[in-house]
């Protein structure tokens, strides 16, 4: 029963503490996964009330709302990222419990903040009800324990009365004229005791104190702020082992030694004792692997390893009660177990019945548990597994088919809620491991009939979609690029699902013959490689093989073409590398000479075998266009001897440069 302390009047006037039954917890479950959502209402209806919510935002309105609230957090949340959420929400509520459950990955990642006691407990999923139970049940225990302390406070603090008697005081004779003569007179007083006042107020002889350094407590924050980072150092580093396995080894580097030195230098520190409770959890859960797989060895340094850590645990007793038994059978009648020997090498004897029963039981047990948690399949670790383990040693054992049978429904029931809500693998996925159980087999008959449906349904509508996305790309120009989003990409798919699929010729016609316009269209830009790519996509759709043939053609054309060497550039010789017979000097444009305006002008011009000029151009100017017109028109009337080469005359590129500048 859960206690909370209110204040109840007693008769002497006084306020005591008194107990009353609390309602418990308002666990507000942040999470998608139903299993998880369900489990926790499972352990813990009767006792506390479990709150879902859809997001971030409706978890912090759930936790104003409930005041004595829990926060369980699912770390496999996509819309948030954990670490900082637990932060944020820290921060908002410093009193709140918060709970992660997620993978070992994810504890790792949040170390520091269960090292720091920011996270009160990491839940690793799949989770058991007992494991969740008890974590809220923790947390509470963890607020009474903080309640505790000012109630203990207030049940010291009490308030004491004395009835004192009335007292007659003489009636005194007051003389009017003199009162008052004084009261002129104890005006000059009053800012002297305003000065007295003030001083004790501020005290200023304190001040000049609080100057002067305390050397001793200067040395003692520092001790005190050494120690507390050698904690922290030590809880991080435990916290860091404890997700790596590093559980009891290696020497000096685990988390229960590392723990453990915590506790030597902060006694009572509630994150290190945390830290050995999870710890002695871990070697347990190890200790269940052992015996399932029948490991001696294994399984006594577990057990051994969890006594050392705690050895008031409550599931102790069973494991160490499970490995007398194991050393009993392999010891044999008259004889002792053998360190590492295997349970396979001992020799049957009559204690070996009652030895497969017990693991019978024990493995039947464990897949109680697997199944309550949701653990079906999945590893050894699971009920699937313990269940066909106990089935191999004991068939016709009651609780052996009796936790077959349920686990077949449960694995039924997923399958059809994966086939509900379209993950088809997933529930081909189930359907298999049902099937490993050899039960329901009608059952399962109908289970691969109702999926292979579904798969038909699906396919149809994957077939029809790709034919709308072929078409919706044809018609925005998008052939084949993107690779993967493309009319050709998307046809593909369709004719190896479907080559007779209804509308796939059409399609894929329209498809060539878009390809064929854009690959000729590509060849007249002087783009070949896109040219052959759209070509062999109209190709592949059945194009006409006379166009594609023909449209080759022009492609290999033009990259002949493209491939030819180009004539070189015709040689341009400056103006005085050929013997000039006639210089015509250029006019001076009015304009310019009147604004007084110098340049030049280069040009380019060709010289014929006649020894006249042609087409000349002008390459440069200064100012650009000013004396233009003025130099074409002179080096038109220019005249030069021909250019021999090799004897005969040829046309020869000349270069020069006009100047115009004004007389001095």
């Amino acid at each position: 029963m859960y206690i909370d302390y209110a204040n109840v009047e007693k008769p002497n006037g006084e306020r005591a503490i008194s107990a009353s039954p609390s309602a418990g917890a308002n666990v507000v479950v942040l999470s998608a996964d139903p299993a998880l959502i369900e489990l926790s209402r499972e352990s813990l209806a009767g006792n506390h009330r479990v709150w879902r919510a859809d997001d971030a935002t409706h978890a912090a309105d759930l936790i104003v709302a409930a005041g004595n609230a829990v926060l369980l957090v699912d770390s496999a949340l996509a819309d948030h990222d954990t670490r900082e959420f637990v932060i944020r929400i820290h921060e908002q509520f410093p009193e709140l419990a918060i709970i992660v459950a997620g993978r070992r990955d994810d504890e790792a990642e949040l170390a520091e903040l269960v090292s720091r006691g920011i996270i009160f407990r990491f839940l690793h999923k799949p989770a058991s009800a007992d494991r969740i139970r008890n974590f809220v049940e923790a947390t509470l225990r963890r607020q009474q324990q903080s309640a505790d302390i000012p109630a203990a406070a207030a049940r010291q603090t009490g308030t004491t009365s004395v009835k004192l008697k009335a007292l007659t005081m003489p009636a005194i004779k007051v003389d009017g004229a003199g009162v008052r003569r004084w009261s002129r007179r104890s005006l000059l007083l009053i800012p002297l005791v305003l000065i007295i006042a003030l001083l004790a107020t501020w005290r200023p002889w304190e001040k000049l104190g609080n100057l002067t350094p305390d050397t001793g407590a200067v040395q003692a924050t520092t001790a005190d702020a050494s120690r507390d980072a050698a904690v922290r150092k030590l809880l991080d580093a435990a916290g860091l082992a404890f997700s790596r396995g590093q559980l009891v080894e290696p020497p000096e580097d685990n988390a229960l030694e590392l723990y453990r030195a915590v506790l030597t230098r902060d006694p009572g520190n509630r994150t290190a004792e945390r830290g050995v409770d999870r710890v002695a959890d871990e070697l347990l859960l190890r200790a269940e692997h052992a015996l399932m797989v029948q490991d001696l060895v294994a399984l006594a340094s577990v057990v051994d390893a969890a006594r050392a850590a705690r050895p008031d645990h409550p599931r102790l007793e069973f494991f160490m009660t499970q490995l007398d038994r194991e050393r009993e059978r392999l010891a044999g009648p008259g004889g002792s177990a053998r360190p590492g020997s295997s349970p396979s090498a001992a020799t049957p004897d009559p204690v070996a019945p009652r030895s497969d029963s017990s693991r019978v039981q024990g493995l039947v047990l464990l897949a109680n548990q697997r199944m309550s948690s949701n653990r079906l399949v999945g590893g050894s670790d699971s009920a699937h597994a313990y269940l066909l383990s106990a089935r191999s040693i004991d068939p016709a054992d009651p609780g052996v088919q009796q936790g077959i049978a349920a686990l077949a429904m449960l694995l039924q029931s997923s399958a059809r809620k994966a086939m509900s809500e379209g993950h088809l693998d997933e529930a081909s996925e189930w359907v298999r491991q049902a099937a490993a159980l050899d039960v329901n087999r009608p059952e399962l008959a109908q289970l691969r009939s109702e999926l292979e449906i579904a798969r038909l349904g699906t396919l149809r509508e994957d077939r029809a979609r790709l034919f709308t996305l072929a078409n919706q790309r044809i018609a925005q120009g998008q052939l084949v690029e993107p690779v993967a989003d493309s009319a050709r990409h998307y046809l593909d798919l369709l004719r190896a699902s479907d080559p007779a699929y209804p509308g796939l010729p059409e399609t894929s016609a329209l498809l060539a013959g878009k390809a064929l316009a854009e690959s000729r269209l590509l060849v007249a830009a002087g783009k070949i490689g896109d040219a052959e790519i759209m070509l062999r996509a109209a190709n592949d759709s059945g194009a006409p093989a006379t166009e594609v043939a023909a449209l080759a053609t022009e492609i290999a054309k033009a990259r002949a073409a493209a491939a030819a060497p180009r004539p070189a550039a015709p040689l341009v010789l400056p103006e005085n590398a050929l013997n000039r017979t006639r210089f015509v000097k250029p006019a001076y444009p009015s304009r310019a000479l009147e604004r007084g305006i110098s340049g030049w002008v280069d040009v380019e011009f060709t010289v014929a075998s006649d020894g006249s000029t042609r087409d000349a151009t002008v390459r440069a100017s200064e100012p650009a266009g000013v004396f233009d017109r003025a130099a074409l028109d002179s080096v038109a009337r220019w005249r030069y001897e021909p250019r021999m080469v090799n004897g005969t005359v040829v046309d020869q590129r000349v270069a020069a440069r006009v100047r115009f500048q004004l007389a001095d």
